[in-house]
């Protein structure tokens, strides 16, 4: 999301220029489907799918329900910068209105790969409660709360990526003992 944002920040974002259409109808979409899906098909390289087949297809499911659902119910067409200087690609209003209910929504749909998955527990929480302070903070102080998702992902995918280098891999057993 952070490289779609940028490229519109290129582009002005000039409204209802054809880059800034282009990412807010089809990137835009995509973006917020990676961050949905994202950490849950990271968690098949430690859990696999056939140990919790229900709730592994309820999140994928729900976060493809909520990108579309907000294409179909908001229909977006062009991003606007809001009157505190945000991107607003989420509504034709400006500044958006967000409804608190689908906001906690999305949250959940975030965290629960790790609420459910990361081990040790600690660090879920700690992965979850830093991107939700952020994201409830955005809704009560600014015009356009959808733009401090970024914090959140751009949290896990950094303390993740830190994480990776502590552990330590465990040889796989040789095939032919």
């Amino acid at each position: 999301m952070q490289w779609v944002e940028a490229a519109l920040w290129l582009d002005g974002p000039t409204p209802h220029g054809f880059l800034n259409e282009l990412l807010t109808v089809d990137v835009i979409p995509l973006a917020l489907l990676g961050q949905a899906w994202g950490p849950l098909l990271g968690s098949l390289f430690e859990v696999p799918v056939r140990q919790r087949r229900l709730p592994f297809f309820l999140l994928l499911i729900v976060g493809l329900t909520m990108v579309v659902a907000a294409r179909v119910i908001t229909h977006p067409t062009y991003t606007q910068v809001t009157p505190h200087g945000h991107l607003n690609w989420w509504s034709q209003r400006n500044p958006p209105v967000f409804p608190a209910w689908a906001y906690g929504l999305w949250a959940s749909v975030i965290g629960a790969p790790f609420l459910f998955w990361w081990r040790p527990i600690w660090q879920a929480l700690l992965i979850v409660s830093w991107g939700w302070s952020w994201a409830i903070a955005s809704f009560v102080f600014t015009d356009s709360a959808a733009s401090h998702w970024c914090f959140f992902v751009a949290f896990y995918a950094a303390f993740i990526f830190v994480a990776s280098f502590t552990v330590m891999d465990k040889p796989k057993p040789d095939a032919s003992t």
